[in-house]
């Protein structure tokens, strides 16, 4: 999918540019992208059933024909459409961040502001996102059709109370017929970079994905690319069927032919026991993915984390 995307910086200078996500680098975001929880084992079901659940908005002919497909007339759901909506634009504003200012790490904005012991019922942006040099929040959004009030989107991005050096306002719009962005960054402030809440939330991030290294239940190698070394974890149905073996509504699930067809695996950085027991700092530099060598069989985002599938 090309997203053309209207890039304002804080000078108030107007760009336009297009960025290349494809399905693999999407379904990675979609599934992450504003968790305020790690990622385990257990949790992968949520994942996959997401993707099920959703299919029908993620037709690889229309994707790539730049936009999102929709059900046909007898299961369309207005509401089910407003969620993908909601979802697929804070995935955008994701891979976005990641594109356009390398971040490293981003996080739902929910979760800072709860190891910070602030208040959560208050008005604040989806995200927060950490790149080497600042930090920022993003107010992310998701339209069928036009891009709403953006001054209303800019301020919202402004709200939540956790001090940042500048904030986006990301709206995608426009995503059932040529998915479309607006980019606008309309704050910069100089304040104090948060290595501490960097630190633990990303403690808490590669924690949970390390538990997939758990020769019990999943299969994993080495594999280096890029000048770096990763695991790549076999994500079979056999796997899940050990981690949850009582849970009989669920075995045929993990019998479709997903797994056998596209084996699905899980990319993670060779330091992920590192990061687990420290966490990451602003010393540590994004992983920047050669994104149009690849194809659409493997993905690994700035955190090191990524897909490979069976194409």
């Amino acid at each position: 999918m090309n997203i053309s995307v209207e890039y304002k910086d804080t000078s108030g200078t107007i760009s336009n540019q297009t960025q290349k996500v494809t399905r693999l680098a999407f379904a990675k975001q979609l599934a992450i992208a504003g968790q305020g929880y790690a990622p385990r084992p257990q949790k992968l079901i949520r994942t996959i059933a997401m993707f099920f659940h959703y299919s029908f908005y993620l037709q690889r002919q229309a994707f790539y024909s730049d936009r999102f497909s929709e059900p046909p007339a007898q299961l369309s759901d207005p509401t089910e459409k407003g969620q993908f909506s909601n979802l697929a634009g804070k995935a955008i504003a994701d891979f976005l961040s990641k594109r356009i200012d390398q971040s490293l790490f981003t996080v739902n904005y929910e979760a800072a502001m709860r190891l910070r012991g602030m208040p959560v019922n208050v008005v604040r942006p989806d995200l927060l996102a950490y790149k080497q040099t600042s930090m920022f929040a993003l107010e992310a959004k998701g339209y069928s059709g036009g891009f709403g009030n953006m001054i209303k989107h800019k301020n919202q991005s402004l709200t939540g109370g956790i001090p940042v050096n500048f904030t986006i306002a990301c709206i995608s719009y426009d995503l059932y017929n040529k998915v479309k962005s607006k980019y606008h960054d309309p704050f910069n402030d100089n304040v104090p970079y948060d290595n501490d809440i960097l630190s633990e939330l990303t403690r808490n991030y590669y924690k949970g994905l390390a538990e997939f290294l758990n020769q019990k239940y999943f299969e994993y190698r080495e594999f280096n690319f890029q000048g770096e070394t990763f695991y790549e974890v076999e994500l079979s149905y056999r796997s899940f069927e050990k981690i949850f073996p009582d849970e009989l509504p669920f075995r045929p699930f993990w019998h479709f032919d997903f797994f056998e067809f596209y084996r699905p695996r899980l990319i993670l950085p060779k330091n992920i026991y590192v990061y687990a027991e420290d966490g990451i700092t602003n010393q540590t530099k994004p992983f920047l993915f050669e994104l149009k060598d690849q194809g659409d069989n493997l993905y690994i985002d700035n955190d090191r984390v990524g897909l490979r599938i069976r194409t």
